[in-house]
């Protein structure tokens, strides 16, 4: 242990001990009095979420009454078409209804196609609950609720799940709904959350003097630091700006070597099947299966040029960065089905290929967060050249970022600030004028350039 350690640890520890002290005393003297509060508020949502459900159980009676009751075409052609309505009425995210024979035998799980026409009765979830007996035993009392564990359509995964059943007598069907109990868990959390931030609060005045203690002694010490942690981190961001070269490189000569040699050898492949194909009209076997290899060797081929183009795309290289995110544009749109709109000009000569390439993956990133996060209908990109500065901004109209706006972002985020930073730009994150996420780059460009331009 060295000695700065020591008289760190010798001189913070004593403050810290009174403070965890404190701290602790005041903790525990709350904790019941949160313990009740969350309670209370879990009886309540749970009230809700009861009444929600009686809600839909109406609206899907209020829709299939009038068939039930009338029967106009007869008994099976009304039990089909109920079957039907059902079928198709959902709700939120992960509600809809399911009806079951009295025996246990499913009819209608829109969710769950797999389970019709099947005899559930001694189905038990992970808890060891009998599910479709309790169901039905609740619906014939007279309807009522079950809690029980099944499978979470939107996720996934195995949740808890308020199930209500009621009876249709008439045809011996129950008819059941339910929703996902998983999200009082988070409620609760968060309650919890606000009353730990509220104890922080009242214990701030309490801390206030250990913490100046702590800074004035983390100061002091930092500033000894202060020179080997800069040299440290200029070392670390030269072996990243390294690394990405590297990676870079590597991606591009996968990517070549793909397109160039195993995509040719492909075709060439592909040109024998054809000719097998061709030739075979005497032998329906021979020309069935000669017909199978080339819809598997067209699938390879444009799995091959898919990963070349990930990697590495092409234009990027052959026609420039304006070019590339055009393309990149539309690839995104005919995958996501979200609306890309790009306006970039062209910066010739004026920036290194390797802040083409920052770039360019800097756009890729936003442009997978946008799918996998942002919710959005639409995501605008725009790249202006000016006169010494390029100017790039990624905006959608999704759901945006949390409040308070996070001051660091994720690794993604920083991962594309380090990229942008290595060739002296900035990246900026904020909420765009449509409600979404707004990402802006600037980057200095080729000044001998701009001026002999």
């Amino acid at each position: 242990m060295t000695f700065k350690t020591k008289l760190l640890l010798i001189t913070i520890l004593p403050l810290i001990a009174v403070s965890l002290l404190i701290g602790g005393v005041s903790y525990y003297q709350s904790s019941a009095l949160i313990d009740a509060e969350t309670r209370s508020v879990e009886t309540r949502i749970l009230a809700a979420k009861r009444q929600e459900i009686r809600n839909y159980v109406s609206l899907a009676l209020t829709s299939i009454e009038q068939i039930y009751e009338n029967e106009p075409d007869g008994q099976l052609a009304a039990q089909a078409e109920v079957k039907e309505i059902l079928k198709n009425l959902t709700f939120d995210y992960d509600g809809y209804f399911f009806v079951y024979t009295l025996d246990g035998t499913n009819v209608v799980h829109p969710k769950l196609p797999q389970l019709v026409g099947n005899n559930w009765w001694d189905l038990q979830d992970k808890t060891g609950d009998f599910v479709i007996q309790n169901l039905i035993k609740a619906a014939q009392q007279g309807g009522g609720f079950h809690q029980y564990v099944w499978h979470k359509p939107s996720t996934g995964t195995v949740e808890e799940k308020l199930g209500y059943a009621i009876l249709l007598d008439k045809w011996g069907w129950m008819l059941g709904t339910g929703l996902y109990t998983d999200d009082i868990a988070k409620e609760i959390a968060a309650i919890r959350a606000d009353f730990a931030r509220s104890i922080r609060q009242t214990l701030f005045v309490i801390f206030l003097i250990t913490l100046a203690a702590i800074i004035i002694v983390g100061t002091l010490i930092a500033a000894v630091r202060f020179s080997e942690q800069r040299f440290a981190d200029t070392r670390l961001k030269a072996l990243t700006n390294r690394i990405l070269e590297v990676q870079e490189q590597e991606r591009k000569r996968v990517s070549t070597e793909l397109h160039d040699s195993i995509s040719q050898l492909l075709v060439s492949v592909r040109y024998g099947l054809e000719l097998i194909h061709s030739e075979a009209n005497q032998n329906a076997d021979l020309q069935a299966q000669a017909a199978k290899c080339l819809n598997i060797i067209d699938g390879t081929i444009a799995e091959v040029r898919r990963i070349s183009r990930d990697l590495r795309p092409s234009v990027l290289d052959d026609m420039g960065l304006a070019a590339a995110l055009g393309s990149l544009g539309k690839e995104f749109q005919a995958q996501s089905g979200i609306t890309v709109n790009v306006e970039a000009e062209r910066c010739h000569a004026r920036l290194s290929e390797g802040a083409k390439t920052s770039l360019y993956r800097v756009v890729q990133e936003c442009m997978t967060n946008v799918a996998r996060h942002a919710e959005a209908g639409e995501v605008n990109i725009s790249l202006t050249v000016g006169a010494r500065t390029l100017k790039l901004r990624v905006e959608d109209d999704g759901i945006g970022l949390p409040y308070p706006l996070p001051k660091t972002g994720g690794l993604g985020f920083r991962n594309m600030r380090e990229r942008i930073e290595t060739y002296g730009g900035k990246l900026f994150m904020s909420r765009g004028k449509f409600g979404g996420t707004q990402i802006d780059v600037e980057m200095p460009l080729d000044n001998a350039t701009a001026m002999a331009a």
